[in-house]
């Protein structure tokens, strides 16, 4: 690797280079914003030549910050920009950096390093000139192998690199010519077509990748601020970066980045609760729930209704169909119990046995999205309900809160977009019933009929809701709904407010 050293004392002397760090106040726009900087301006030499950029080195947090095309691309790096995604890219024979604007995380070759004392690469420039990217400096340089220093007593950053770096290595003379030889044929490596999410409930998200043949990943997660990372190994990404701007629930966004190594999926959380990973055919499903913020929420007042065109479409009105949420690979939100993990898969499917059993004696029949532990996708469960013409759609969950083990009670959900008036019954309706039931079968405390795009819902053409019986992050609450007699009860509940909405249907 290339050295850069610094002799401020002799190129003084024998350049006769004049430089001096001033301190004059001058107006800097970043940030969305002019702000007047008052602190140390260097010059800036590279190779004995004093540079002119439209911007000299300035200090943040007490490092300095270069030009860094100015800079790097003089001693024979090359620097690469992305406006749209705001990526920085310096490469320097073995070595690969990628930072973004205002975010202290560097990838070195693929690996994440965070930048020293919080700098962070920074879009400035003097107001009304010439926007530069601003870099530190020490760090780039001593990342790719160069000595840093600063003369504060000269004002100066002084570089030079060794004087051969950019010579082309000689061509020994009467070398032998090699026998050809075929060249190896590489493993074909997967590619990430697309990364897309659903909301899959509040606070909880499924990350479909989508690759063309089968690939290994690790995870990790990171803290200040917090992350959750899934690299697909030895993968290459067909689309390149990319940002999906989430807000559900404390989940802010999913990121995906690229380099030479593997894609990187990175899910941007307030505070992580729990994850997990399915398989569907070659893609590779991650699911990430967020903490909430432990703050238990009064119920509200039922939302007056969206009234949609009525919906040309004959149902069964024998026909129900009942969604128990989460299984298989995705246990959905866990609760301990004398020292049990209980998974919310394995208790909604129990409620929902009892359900179905309840109807079906009183004349009806029942469409079940899935009767064992497996996994069905947001897009199944609500596509079989529609294709069988069900009457109504009820999907069953246990709620949790992270950090508030005493909130507790029964809510019941319906979309806005999927409160259409179907044979004089409307989404709304359907969640009011059920909750009245379920209050009134189990005595639990009511905290009110409420709205949310879930997956599920908002794609039924039918009426449809989502209970959420209990928090299974509650111990008594998580003892009763693990017990058969109280899954009875919250099941006739729900049972009741269905045949009460059927009643009630044209």
């Amino acid at each position: 690797m290339r050295k850069i050293r610094f002799f401020a004392a002799l190129l003084f002397v024998f350049f006769g280079i004049a430089a001096g760090a001033s301190a004059n106040a001058m107006l800097l726009s970043y940030d969305g914003g002019v702000y007047s900087y008052s602190g140390a301006v260097y010059d800036l030499i590279v190779n004995n030549k004093k540079l002119e950029p439209a911007l000299e080195p300035i200090i943040f947090n007490d490092r300095a910050l270069v030009p860094v095309r100015d800079v790097f691309e003089e001693v024979g790096a090359t620097v690469n920009y992305d406006g749209e995604t705001q990526t920085i890219e310096v490469i320097d024979n073995d070595t690969y950096i990628r930072m973004n604007i205002n975010n202290n995380v560097a990838y070195v070759n693929g690996r994440e390093t965070v930048i020293p004392d919080s700098v962070v690469p920074k879009l400035i420039s003097k107001l009304g000139g010439e926007t530069k990217t601003m870099v530190p400096v020490r760090f780039i340089s001593e990342t790719i192998g160069l000595d840093v220093d600063f003369d504060g007593d000269v004002g100066a950053i002084l570089v030079e690199s060794d004087e051969n770096y950019a010579q082309a290595t000689p061509v020994p003379t009467q070398a032998p010519t090699p026998e050809p030889t075929a060249a190896p044929t590489a493993e074909p490596r997967p590619q990430v077509l697309d990364v897309t999410y659903e909301d899959v409930e509040d606070g909880k998200i499924a990350v479909t990748v989508k690759l063309d043949s089968p690939a290994d990943y690790s995870y990790f997660t990171l803290s200040d601020p917090e992350r959750f990372v899934v690299d697909i190994e030895n993968s290459d990404c067909t689309f390149g970066e990319r940002t999906l701007y989430v807000n559900n629930g404390g989940i802010d966004s999913v990121r995906v980045g690229t380099n030479p190594e593997r894609t990187r999926i990175v899910v941007d959380v307030d505070k992580l609760d729990n994850y997990g990973f399915g398989t569907n055919g070659n893609d590779i499903i991650i699911y990430v729930r967020a903490s909430s913020s432990g703050v238990v929420i009064e119920p509200a007042e039922t939302p007056v209704p969206t009234q949609k065109p009525s919906q040309n479409v004959v149902y069964n009105k024998k026909l129900i169909a009942l969604d128990a949420g989460h299984g298989g690979y995705d246990p959905g939100a866990q609760g301990t119990l004398d020292g049990t993990t209980i998974n919310e898969s394995d208790l909604t499917l129990q409620i929902t046995y009892k359900v179905k059993k309840i109807l079906e004696s009183n004349g009806f029949s029942v469409l079940m999205t899935r009767s064992d532990d497996t996994y069905k996708t947001l897009i199944e469960r609500p596509q079989l309900a529609n294709t069988n013409n069900a009457a109504l759609f009820v999907s069953i969950h246990i709620n949790s809160v992270d950090g508030a083990p005493t909130a507790n009670g029964t809510e019941v959900y319906y979309a806005e977009s999927n409160n259409g008036d179907v044979g004089g019954v409307t989404s709304s309706m359907l969640a009011k019933n059920i909750l009245n039931s379920m209050i009134s079968a189990t005595g639990a405390a009511n905290r009110g009929v409420k709205t949310a795009e879930h997956a599920v819902t908002k794609r039924s053409n039918m009426p449809a809701c989502l209970a959420e019986v209990g928090f299974i992050t509650n111990e008594t609450e998580l003892r009763n709904m693990s017990s058969s007699d109280y899954q009875y009860k919250v099941a006739q509940g729900i049972a009741n407010g269905i045949m009460n909405t059927i009643a009630e249907m044209k």
